[in-house]
């Protein structure tokens, strides 16, 4: 510094416009952040719908992108990890499969496709005492809605009540066989179950 110069103090102008540059790149920050947080809901539903199709039309490997994609968003998405199981199962890797269902129904415990596709599983594979509390749940979940007319979709409460049958008599635990075809008797009247179908049949042949 040159002898005898003087500093004078930063002008008032300046500090107030760093300031504003600052409040302006802070709630630049918060307006992305709230963008997000709305968007991303919409991101995933808009990539879930053209996994769903991908999937329904068979073209496994596009519906295992959309699902990567919806799992890097939202890593606990229980449609994702249904999907991607179904896929998995449908490829022949039925360790990736049971993978893949576990962590749906663990995401979402109200997913009822997911429960009974990984109970079917353990029932193809020789283990139905662990497939018990899977068809169990959506017994539960779908007992609300089980006198609700719906053509379109599938019937998960009876088939449940059809599957958890045919466990506890695989398991040896007639008493609550008996209790779940009771149950399968007052939901559905007309209903031939699983069990009876055998019988009814033999029966049409000895006439």
């Amino acid at each position: 510094m040159a002898e005898g110069q003087v500093i004078y103090p930063k002008p008032r102008r300046d500090q107030q416009e760093c300031r504003e540059l600052v409040a302006k790149g802070a709630y630049s920050v918060i307006f992305v952040v709230v963008a997000l947080i709305v968007i991303r809901p919409l991101m995933v539903d808009q990539i879930l719908s053209r996994a769903d199709a991908y999937s329904a039309f068979r073209l496994h490997d596009e519906a295992k992108r959309q699902c990567d994609k919806v799992l890097l968003i939202d890593a606990d998405n229980s449609h994702a990890w249904y999907l991607l199981a179904c896929t998995h199962k449908a490829w022949g890797d039925r360790d990736a499969a049971y993978g893949a269902y576990q962590r749906a129904t663990e995401s979402d415990p109200t997913n009822v496709a997911a429960h009974f596709e990984l109970a079917l599983l353990y029932v193809q594979d020789g283990q139905p005492q662990q497939a018990v509390p899977y068809f169990d749940q959506v017994r539960q979940v779908e007992s609300a809605r089980a006198h609700q007319p719906a053509p379109e979709r599938f019937a998960y409460h009876r088939a449940a009540l059809d599957m958890l049958v045919l466990c506890y008599e695989k398991v040896g635990d007639p008493t609550k066989a008996a209790f779940t075809r009771e149950e399968l008797r007052v939901f559905y009247p007309h209903h031939t179950q699983i069990g009876e179908r055998s019988t009814v049949s033999g029966g049409d042949r000895t006439d």
